[in-house]
């Protein structure tokens, strides 16, 4: 039987190769310096895609629920690494148009 920390550096290592595989620079780096992602649900919002530096929220994307996960992955990597050159977020989940607005922090 694995011990903790190795199945732990056997998972890391393959979630590693994984972005690598699909060209997710931008989230790796996000995720190494503290950062995170979410993908799913996010009450009340279904198929969304959020990520976050920890300081901040750089990119909130709705998907279809037949899109790919390596599509969903592809365009949020691209949306933060948008984020970071012009120091906006990538916002689609709030509409000029709508009365509510969503906060991720």
């Amino acid at each position: 039987m694995e011990s903790e920390p190795k199945r732990r550096k056997s998972a890391q290592g393959s979630i590693s190769h994984a972005t690598d595989s699909i060209g997710c620079s931008h989230i790796e780096e996000l995720i190494r310096r503290g950062g995170q992602i979410m993908i799913g649900t996010m009450q009340p919002i279904k198929h969304s895609a959020v990520a976050h530096d920890g300081k901040r929220t750089l990119a909130m994307l709705r998907y279809e629920s037949t899109e790919s996960l390596s599509s969903i992955l592809t365009r949020l990597d691209d949306a933060i690494k948008s984020a970071k050159a012009t120091g906006q977020r990538v916002d689609e989940i709030n509409s000029p148009e709508s009365d509510t607005r969503y906060k991720y922090r």
